[in-house]
């Protein structure tokens, strides 16, 4: 069993009882889904965003609560057929930058969008249901540190 650990940023509140809520912390490559203070899964296979598409740092977020797709094609980056890419079980985050959790190769890196492996995808879609959800996406990314800075 996974002990439940406390990793809020400086200055945030963390995640408070009776709340459900996801941290991603991308140095420890660990995601870890509460409900009521309890860790209820900790997911460590899946992929984030690559150089120049990396996913965003959300120190205190949620997810979107309307855009919860259980399948969603993007507008923006197409399949090898050239059909709207399938993004199956998508749960956006809140704030428009067009990142979702949702299921796809977590061995293939994103542009920018959380790929989980279908079962961890179809549990945490269902798990979210229409439930206020907060979000923590934690860094520093480790791929930033090979990016160039001006």
């Amino acid at each position: 069993m996974t002990e439940a650990t406390t990793n809020a940023p400086a200055g945030g509140t963390g995640a408070t009882p009776e709340t459900r809520s996801i941290v991603v912390s991308l140095p420890k490559h660990e995601i870890t889904i509460s409900e009521n203070g309890a860790v209820v899964r900790t997911i460590t296979d899946f992929s984030t965003g690559r150089a120049g598409h990396l996913t965003p740092l959300i120190p205190d977020g949620k997810l979107d609560p309307v855009l919860r797709q259980r399948m969603h094609y993007s507008s923006k980056y197409k399949d090898k057929s050239g059909k709207g890419a399938a993004m199956p079980f998508a749960l956006f985050f809140a704030g428009g930058s067009g990142c979702a959790f949702h299921a796809g190769d977590p061995d293939t890196e994103s542009h920018g969008c959380i790929h989980l492996k279908m079962p961890d995808a179809e549990w945490l879609f269902n798990w979210a249901g229409k439930h206020e959800v907060a979000l923590q996406i934690l860094g520093p990314n480790p791929l930033a540190k090979n990016l160039k800075t001006a």
